[in-house]
């Protein structure tokens, strides 16, 4: 198997939720430190120009968001199981759900209360987020964020209050993890005050302690000019599978399209090789790099036909 490669940084709470995948799934991984904003000169020719973070890389296969990623791994780890039987696509709704209802609720929470944010981070997110993440900005309307916070978190309460010890039951999966990530960013970077506002911590903090405890398994640090080579010695795969929905929106094996997320984040484009019900798969190629696949889910992700730039 090619080595797996995670590129994040810290702070990110969307990679703390991809870090403990790895650990649930004893996945053994590099990772490889990157900027917190852009630019960044040695992702960017692998992955043209997609921002979100993070980013798995497989050989010269890149898995773009977590909800694609937390698939990736459940295929590469051998033990414990993100899915439970006869529930992935529980799973994965409650994973959107709790990210869709509460991430960036917990991130103007949280920011609100942070001193020092440099303003390089303040500015390049707020064309992306479309939300001004300056501090001085965010503070006075922390009462609307906690009350959205706390609102979903309530939901959370309601499916502990039996006891159980993950969200599924005996054993931790991704649901879990999906939840588990804005809590934490919050209790990480929000101080005292905001984990004081933050409620049902009688019913949550057993369970956020054992989510933390998975850990984030056996990995060794890698440069990005290595992560560059890794990419550059392994051929991309040739995924075949077309579903005919593709035609009904017009698109064809072999088009320019670019992939968008639907709420923020910029375009990527490519030739596109695969559309599967869960997954889009198009094929980039830069000089530094050489040929590497870019892999989306369906679901959060737009293709369009896209007008081919000439070199």
């Amino acid at each position: 198997m090619s080595q797996v490669i995670l590129h994040h940084y810290p702070l990110s709470p969307y990679s703390e939720k991809i870090r403990l995948a790895l650990g649930l799934k004893g996945v053994s991984w590099n990772s490889v430190d990157i900027p917190v904003w852009t630019p960044r000169p040695k992702l960017t020719p692998m992955t043209g120009g997609y921002r979100r973070t993070p980013i798995l890389q497989v050989g010269a296969e890149f898995h773009c968001d977590t909800l694609h990623i937390l698939r990736a791994i459940e295929e590469l780890g051998s033990s414990g199981s993100l899915y439970p039987k006869g529930q992935e696509g529980l799973a994965k709704a409650l994973g959107w759900w709790i990210e869709k209802g509460s991430f960036m609720n917990a991130v103007c929470l949280t920011i609100g209360n942070m001193a020092g944010l440099p303003q390089e981070l303040v500015e390049e997110r707020r064309p992306l987020f479309r939300v001004n993440l300056d501090p001085e900005a965010l503070r006075p309307k922390r009462a609307l964020y906690l009350q959205r916070v706390n609102a979903h978190i309530a939901w959370l309460a309601e499916v502990l209050a039996d006891g159980r010890k993950f969200v599924f039951g005996t054993d931790p999966s991704a649901a879990d993890l999906s939840v588990y990530h804005p809590i934490w960013f919050a209790r990480q970077n929000g101080g005292s005050e905001v984990n004081e506002l933050i409620s049902f911590a009688t019913v949550i903090d057993p369970w956020y302690a054992r989510v933390a405890a998975i850990g984030h398994g056996k990995f060794s640090e890698m440069t990005p000019d290595q992560a560059i080579e890794v990419a550059k010695a392994n051929e991309p795969s040739e995924p075949d599978e077309w579903s005919s929905e593709a035609q009904n929106v017009g698109l064809r094996r072999g088009d320019w399209v670019s992939v968008t997320p639907d709420d923020y984040g910029n375009p990527v484009c490519g030739s596109i090789l695969a559309w599967a019900p869960d997954e889009i798969v198009i094929r980039h190629e830069d000089p530094s790099v050489g040929k590497v696949n870019l892999r989306f889910p369906r679901v959060g992700f737009d293709a369009t036909l896209a007008e081919r730039q000439a070199a």
